[in-house]
């Protein structure tokens, strides 16, 4: 049994049925008193401190529910009185808390100051973290409720108190009265989007804290997270005093769940960048992520210079790269003959050029996952980034300025052409030559010979050459392109490798050798 301790009261009870005397009282029974009362004081300020330290403990983010508040506007209609709309308030508040249950904290509420209550003018509303409906919540969702023909149109957007964020504007159709409770609970269901806390991560993979994921919900079907959904990560930096600095998200990269185990995910990450989450942690940085749909049927993409953004790149190639089918993979890899492997192909990626805008435009597949698109200039590679079509009507990606490197690639290919050009003049006046040596006719021999010398060789080629590669290398300096400098020195030396295989002098010099043994054996002047 623990040692019981006297409170302040039952010091008070005792000292006041007892009566003590404090001077008559012998001195023993005036110690233990004394005693008594410092025990009770010190259990009263340990009780205190207790309590404090209770107060500070940190609820944990699975442990902690979304608290959201759901404004719904009714348009002011004959059709729509005052005990129905207390009805639809009340029948909505039943839906949440049935469907939802511990996961949100939910409070409805009649929403009159947007009038009228349209899809229209529910698109034009406001909504930053200073508006006054938003305050002390997570989320803030907004439904509208008009009658449409011989119908309903419900409609709905949400704010995210976490990414400071209002989503678009989705809409329903509602034909019967008993269908808009409903009706507006999936808007709700649609709009939900969960936050997650990143843990931990590596190369490939990232494990999530869920929030509010061991406070699961009636319905299985309104879990937050579910293996194949879509998350996109960002960070948010706060201040000293706990408020929200600044939020950046981290682009082009997604995080597609693979496994879900109550409040804890894992998943996949998908992205352009070598290194997209950063390996250190501070304490006034959160790395968090938020779950994400595709909501268009394709997003138009706009490809522009990194160093004046108001260049678009058209003529560049945009190549869909195939994702690996895991069952191509197994079947390629069963006991098959080898006409049953050809016949499993690989398949081939989708090409695509930018117009004149610089554009293009990615249709979804309904899988809403990443696809990986590789962006060429010629042959040379610019980008690999992945996209979700869909997500977004219109997106914009910088590209390194590629005319540097175009121009050293097309003054290379007039140079190569001059390569090929006296290769070719060479073969020519070499077989001329041996006819003319057959027929004894040295004069025509020594004409071939000569010409022959006056084709450009090696050394005039590789002047050249260095005077290209010198100027496209100043050229990218300038800019400070230091991928554009690699990709020159890159071209110029492949080029330089073809000058010196195919205008090397060796065969020349063997064929005058071979002429002048063949002059003298014969004994011709």
């Amino acid at each position: 049994m623990g040692r019981s301790t006297l409170v302040p009261q039952e010091i008070a009870m005792i000292h006041h049925e007892r009566k003590y005397d404090m001077k008559q009282a012998p001195i023993i029974s005036r110690r233990l008193i004394a005693a008594a009362l410092l025990v009770g004081l010190f259990s009263v300020s340990a009780f205190g401190a207790t309590d404090e330290a209770e107060a500070e403990v940190e609820i944990p983010t699975t442990l902690q529910p979304y608290n959201v508040r759901v404004f719904v506007a009714i348009d002011d209609n004959v059709e729509f009185q005052l005990n129905f709309r207390k009805r639809i308030l009340a029948e909505l508040r039943d839906r949440c808390d049935g469907y939802w249950g511990r996961m949100c904290t939910v409070s409805v509420e009649e929403f009159p100051r947007l009038f009228p209550a349209t899809a229209t003018t529910l698109d034009r509303l406001a909504i930053t973290h200073e508006s006054p409906e938003v305050a002390n919540c997570d989320k803030a969702f907004f439904l509208t409720l008009q009658a449409d023909g011989g119908g309903y149109l419900v409609a709905g957007k949400c704010w995210d108190a976490t990414t400071r964020e209002t989503s678009t504007v989705i809409s329903s159709q509602v034909f019967r009265r008993s269908d808009i409770a409903d009706r507006l609970f999936g808007l709700l269901s649609d709009l939900f989007e969960p936050i997650v806390e990143i843990a931990d991560f590596d190369e490939k993979q990232v494990t999530l804290q869920i929030r509010a994921g061991e406070l699961l919900p009636p319905d299985p079907s309104q879990a937050p997270l579910k293996a194949g959904r879509l998350l996109t990560p960002f960070y948010r930096f706060i201040t000293r005093e706990g408020d929200v600095r600044k939020i950046q998200e981290i682009p082009w990269t997604y995080l597609v769940v693979t496994d879900v185990d109550r409040a804890t995910a894992n998943c996949s990450i998908v992205s352009g960048l070598r290194v997209p989450l950063t390996t250190r942690r501070r304490r006034l940085i959160e790395v968090l992520a938020q779950g994400v749909r595709p909501k268009f049927d394709s997003t138009r993409l706009k490809f522009v210079s990194q160093q004046f953004t108001d260049h678009p790149m058209f003529g560049v190639t945009v190549s869909i790269v195939p994702e690996k089918s895991e069952t191509t993979t197994a079947e390629s890899t069963e006991e098959s003959t080898g006409e049953e492997q050809a016949q499993v192909a690989k398949p081939e990626p989708v090409t695509m050029m930018t117009d004149r805008a610089g554009t293009v435009t990615i249709s979804g597949d309904g899988s809403n996952k990443p696809v990986m698109l590789a962006v060429h200039s010629g042959k040379s590679a610019l980008a690999r980034v992945p996209l979700v079509p869909g997500l977004e009507a219109e997106a914009e990606i910088q590209l390194p300025d590629d005319s540097v490197r175009l121009n050293v690639e097309g003054q290379l290919a007039v140079l190569e052409a001059g390569v090929i050009d006296a290769v070719a003049k060479r073969a020519v006046l070499m077989a001329r030559a041996r006819s003319a040596i057959k027929a004894n006719d040295w004069k025509s021999v020594d004409e071939f010979l000569e010409r022959m010398d006056k084709i450009s060789g090696p050394s005039r080629m590789q002047t050249e050459l260095t005077i290209i590669r010198e100027r496209g290398v100043s050229a990218a300096m300038a800019r400070k392109d230091v991928s554009a400098k690699r990709r020159i020195e890159r071209l110029c030396s492949k080029t330089s490798e073809l000058i010196e295989t195919y205008l090397s002098l060796d065969k020349i010099n063997q064929f005058r050798e071979e002429t002048a043994e063949l002059r003298k054996a014969l004994g011709a002047k």
